[in-house]
């Protein structure tokens, strides 16, 4: 089963840009270590390659790979990071997985495990 991961990325301050690619990273390892999907999440997987190799890292540059990649999933989880809901980025994958009947599951951190729900938080 693949799992797309949607989480906040862009962020006027570099570290939390930094901090936003690792916990992704981080949530990815989490459901690999699972056993129960392949996840995939543009910002673990892409950040660094796009920073060595001076690639964009404006959301619409990604916005049809992201749709493409997300088309081929077998589910939808958003990492519910701080800013998760404010993210343009999230809320289209919301809405393509919505419209495409994609299950959405809604991850928050807590310590080094995730609660995961298919209701988005109340905070």
């Amino acid at each position: 089963m693949l799992a797309f991961i949607s989480s906040p990325y862009s962020h006027p301050d570099a570290t939390t840009q930094e901090a936003r690619a690792r916990a992704a990273g981080d949530f990815a390892a989490w459901l690999w270590r699972k056993g129960l999907t392949v996840p995939i999440s543009p910002i673990a997987h892409w950040h660094e390659v796009g920073k060595r190799n001076q690639l964009p890292g404006d959301s619409a540059t990604w916005l049809e790979w992201n749709r493409a990649v997300l088309k081929k999933s077998d589910m939808l989880y958003v990492l519910c990071l701080t800013g998760w809901r404010d993210s343009q980025g999230v809320a289209h994958e919301i809405q393509w997985s919505i419209d495409a009947e994609i299950p959405i599951f809604y991850a928050v951190p807590s310590g080094a495990t995730y609660d995961v729900s298919i209701h988005p938080p109340c905070v």
